[in-house]
């Protein structure tokens, strides 16, 4: 307790300005921060040094990896660390009071996210405070006021002051989980699937186009019930319905980045297979520009046999099924026929399904009527190629819009078809067949509407603020350009808030106010000492002294309270 009564405004200043980067800082580092607090408090300069030293060598002995920028960012957070509890010992000074400008513009470089933003909105109040506290007796008060007033330059200053075309990164807050729920095989011989809640991806889009699929990954070859990628190649023939957009991924240490529907267009890579590629496996968040299309139509650039293998050793019932719908000539038909007969099954979709046979996945389905979307897909592809049909598995994500907000979590990962229809690939997702989804299984897969909300106000600070760059400026300034009426009126709406805000922090309320509405009047043109005086009321007498004390001598907690407690008492 001593030594938080010890503590001076620039103690508080280093201690919120560097909370943020403790956490990026090497192990041993973390270990100097912490125990390098108790020597400073015994003002021990030898011990600092030394260990500080210690631990800068022993976290960054590999010299090559300073060639890393967030390795080279460690160690400048490190080296002002150990000066400034070298010079904490030695008192306040002019390098001490630097440090917490340094540490917030090395915060401010190490986390550009929403997380920052909103830390960083927080530092500068503190440093607001403090400075004031010096001047004012209600400093609290006084740093709200200049806080809320600098609002609306603030604001223009962001929108208009000239921007570079420097490339948006983000250092820190990335995931550590490095999860995906996307998998390289789809092994219908999986069993039980407990779903897990990581973010994958989010977008948001110009208006909420309902449920849409996210392109991870085709896969052509089953072998012993589990699926893997062939070497496909598709041709566009036309495309329409389309959509331009941010998307947000999150790491997944994996290189695919999930597109909406067929991504055409994007600052990345589009294989064969019209899925978005990296160049590198994804660590940390990533934006990227896409422009997909919602409808289109694709086919084989040539006819493989691939296509239509199945092992004729397995699935011998649902083989003999199949023959007798070979003979329906209509392609089309044949495949309504077997979405007929997919629905007549009566499936449950339920994620506790047992031991599976993968092998003989569509016999198991038909007689065992539960599964996932592993499961149901990998037995209709293996059903369609019975009946003469050529199919193939995709996977990715399927997720549902929120006001054209758009996330996927590990557990929204699905598998569904793509069938061979008169030469164009028709996606038949098995799922929406299924009699009903289980219980638990519902509930497992819901995510709380609060959380797609606040997602939701985060992704577009993100993508309206954070990456404010170039180039939305100058689209910015060309929709002020043809809308200059409403963006200043909503401008002036702004500020006008913003005045009444302030006016209602700054009015000072009398404390006497509730005395003046049992009077029933209050002073006009004369003095409240006059005012009060004229009731010739001993009550009142003593409430005009306290009053009078108060207002112009010095006076103590105790005084106000009392003033208070006679106010409320008096009839």
């Amino acid at each position: 307790m001593r030594f938080l009564k010890n503590l001076h405004s620039i103690d508080i200043l280093l201690f919120v300005t560097f909370l943020p980067l403790f956490f990026i800082l090497p192990v041993f580092m973390k270990i100097y921060a912490i125990i390098g607090l108790y020597f400073v408090y015994k003002k021990r300069l030898l011990p600092l040094a030394l260990l500080g030293g210690i631990s800068i060598l022993i976290s960054f002995y590999d010299l090559a990896e300073i060639k890393n920028f967030e390795v080279y960012l460690q160690l400048l957070v490190s080296l002002l660390l150990w000066a400034v509890y070298m010079q904490r010992v030695r008192g306040e000074n002019f390098y001490l009071r630097l440090s917490p400008y340094l540490f917030f513009g090395m915060g401010i470089v190490a986390f550009q996210n929403i997380y920052m933003l909103f830390y960083a909105v927080f530092e500068v109040f503190v440093f607001l405070y403090v400075n004031v506290k010096e001047y004012s007796k209600s400093p609290l008060k006084v740093a709200t006021l200049i806080f809320l007033s600098s609002i609306p330059m603030v604001v223009v200053l962001f929108l208009f002051f000239p921007r570079t075309s420097q490339q948006h990164f983000i250092f820190g807050f990335s995931s550590k989980s490095i999860e995906s729920g996307f998998s390289k095989v789809v092994n219908s011989n999986s069993k039980d699937l407990t779903p897990t809640s990581y973010p994958v991806v989010e977008f948001k889009l110009n208006k909420d186009y309902g449920k849409l699929y996210l392109r991870g990954g085709v896969f052509y070859n089953n072998v012993n019930g589990v699926w893997v990628r062939g070497y496909g190649r598709d041709e566009l023939v036309s495309f329409s319905k389309m959509i331009e957009y941010y998307l947000k991924e999150y790491p997944t240490n994996s290189k695919v980045i999930f597109g909406v529907d067929l991504p055409l267009k994007s600052d990345y890579g589009i294989n064969v297979d019209f899925i978005l590629l990296s160049l590198k496996p994804i660590k940390k968040p990533l934006f990227v520009k896409v422009t997909s299309a919602l409808k289109y139509k694709l086919k084989p650039y040539r006819l493989r046999e691939d296509m239509f293998l199945y092992d004729k050793r397995f699935n011998k019932k649902a083989q003999i099924i199949a023959k007798e719908l070979r003979k329906i000539k209509d392609e089309r038909k044949r495949l309504n026929k077997l979405i007929e007969i997919f629905k007549s099954q009566k499936i449950v979709y339920t994620l506790k399904v047992g031991d599976v046979d993968g092998k003989n996945i569509v016999d198991w389905i038909f007689e065992h009527k539960r599964g996932y979307c592993t499961h149901l897909a990998s037995a209709f592809a293996l059903f369609a190629r019975m009946a003469g049909l050529g199919s193939r598995l995709v996977g990715g994500y399927l997720v549902s819009g929120n006001d054209g907000f758009y996330k996927a979590y590990t557990k929204d990962a699905h598998v569904w078809d793509e069938i061979l229809v008169n030469g164009f690939w028709v996606r038949v997702d098995p799922v929406e067949f299924v009699y009903k989804v289980d219980k638990k299984t519902k509930e497992a897969l819901t995510t709380p509407t609060l959380s797609t909300y606040l997602s939701m106000v985060r992704f577009m600070i993100e993508t309206w603020i954070l990456r404010y760059n170039k180039k939305t400026q100058k689209r910015f300034l060309e929709s002020l350009k043809n809308n200059l009426t409403s963006y200043l009126v909503g401008f002036l709406g702004f500020v006008l808030v913003i005045y009444l805000v302030v006016k209602r922090i700054y009015k000072k309320r009398d404390i006497l106010e509730p005395l003046y509405k049992k009077l029933g009047k209050r002073p006009n043109k004369e003095s409240v000492y006059r005012f009060l005086k004229g009731f010739n009321d001993k009550k009142l007498d003593e409430i005009n002294e306290l009053y009078y004390k108060i207002t112009y001598y010095k006076s103590s907690k105790e005084d106000i309270k009392k003033l208070k407690k006679l106010i409320k008492e008096y009839k």
